[in-house]
């Protein structure tokens, strides 16, 4: 009459084990977001490296990727998330510290990628949680100083700004549904360690490889021979970048990173909507639009994945780009808005592996962090002409600006090579 006992068990560590990883993949997108992170040090070298978001970012990525790649005890990784949750609530509330921030979120990414890759509702759950802070960090920052733009923050005293609250009550929930979760199920079944020198190359490639970038961009605002201005193109060297590090990559781990790059250079072309955040509602709607079309398209990849659909998709929300002038402008709203967080949590989905391999928590891993790592715009006109209201004045024409082709015709062409190589990762063994 007590057997079923153990169905019900297993059911409810099954639970708290997902739930860890939603509300540890949610954190880790609101922590790692880097247009939070101020990517600007002073000019030197040093400066970039130690004093600036971009620094912090690289070595938030290594810690995730190496914890996904290194540690498999249950323990340990309960461990780390608890005290990457407790640094972020606490600098949330004591010590703001964006570099403290994005590396508890780099902690927390790792640690919850080896809990998920043991299935692949898992591996889609924390991509989709991800995603949807990721993508909201924008609104959780509103809704936490209504009013208050950050790039104003460091001007105004604490009484002006007033405590944060969605980040650290989030990290309490953290730290007891990890806690609950490591005390339920205390077995250690995960896949074991990774010991690939393509692999580190790989992490190392694109964490390094953001930093080298951001170092440039920063060089080069400060230094420009016209003053403050000009123009930025150097960020298409990011595409054979990526496109390295997914090729470098044993087996078909690749096939994430290549995602990972799809959805990062359009994320490039993509609108913000303005919104008045001293109304609640509105913000709240906008959090809500964004989970729920991450949720469907989740849900979409799990069921019907086919990850050539995901890469035509986020080229088509590219192309939405160009129609920046009313009425057709908000067309591009619609995209950037509704279809891009859908679009990018099937594809993601889609290209996870369907049966578990010693190399599936690297990837996912690094693949997420692809569109974390790279701070530096691809194309961009920089300098006081660049202010939208004057670009507008100065820009008389209704045919879109050559920067705007330009980095939107690199983000398609490498949108569709991204698709087309992996179909050829596809055809690599699982492991090689």
């Amino acid at each position: 009459m007590r057997h079923p006992a153990p169905t019900v068990v297993a059911v409810h560590n099954s639970g708290m084990s997902a739930l860890a990883i939603v509300l540890s993949g949610l954190l880790a997108g609101l922590l790692s977001q880097s247009d939070g992170v101020d990517i600007f040090g002073d000019t030197s070298v040093g400066g970039v490296v130690f004093s600036s978001g971009g620094g912090g970012v690289a070595v938030a990525v290594i810690l995730a990727s190496g914890l996904a790649m290194l540690v498999r005890r249950r323990s340990i990784l309960a461990g780390l998330s608890i005290a990457a949750a407790v640094v972020a609530g606490v600098t949330a509330l004591l010590i703001p510290s964006d570099l403290a921030e994005v590396l508890a979120g780099g902690v927390l990414l790792g640690s919850a990628a080896v809990q998920a890759c043991g299935a692949r509702v898992r591996q889609a759950l924390l991509i989709g949680s991800f995603l949807v802070g990721l993508l909201s960090a924008g609104a959780v920052e509103a809704l936490q100083h209504p009013s208050i733009p950050r790039r104003y923050a460091d001007y105004l005293t604490e009484s002006d700004i007033g405590p944060p609250v969605v980040v650290p009550v989030l990290c309490v929930l953290v730290v007891i549904a990890v806690a609950s979760a490591a005390r339920v199920d205390r077995s250690d079944d995960h896949v074991p360690p990774e010991r690939s020198i393509r692999t580190v190359g790989a992490i190392l490639l694109i964490s390094i490889g953001g930093l080298l970038l951001n170092m440039l961009f920063v060089q080069m605002l400060f230094r420009a021979e016209d003053g403050f201005g000009g123009s930025w193109y150097f960020g298409l060297v990011v595409v054979p970048v990526l496109f390295g590090a997914a090729a470098l990559l044993p087996g078909r781990g690749g096939i994430l990173v290549l995602a990972g790059t799809a959805v990062l250079l359009t994320s490039t072309t993509t609108a913000g909507v303005g919104i008045d955040v001293s109304d609640g509602i509105w913000v709240l709607g906008l959090v809500a639009i964004t989970a729920v079309a991450v949720t469907v398209g989740a849900a979409l990849g799990l069921r019907w994945g086919r990850p050539i659909v995901g890469f035509a998709t986020l080229a088509v929300v590219c192309t939405t780009a160009l129609f920046e002038r009313p009425p057709w402008d908000n067309v591009h709203y619609a995209a950037s808005l509704v279809i891009f967080p859908a679009a990018a949590a099937y594809l993601y989905v889609a290209c996870t592996p369907a049966t578990t391999t010693p190399s599936t928590c690297t990837p996912l891993t690094i693949g997420l962090a692809v569109p974390v790592a790279i701070t530096v715009p691809m194309v961009v006109t920089y300098g006081w002409t660049a202010y939208t209201p004057l670009t507008s004045a100065l820009h008389h024409s209704t045919w879109p600006s050559m920067e705007l082709w330009l980095s939107t015709g690199a983000a398609v062409v490498a949108v569709v090579l991204a698709g087309v190589g992996t179909r050829v990762l596809g055809r690599r063994p699982l492991l090689n």
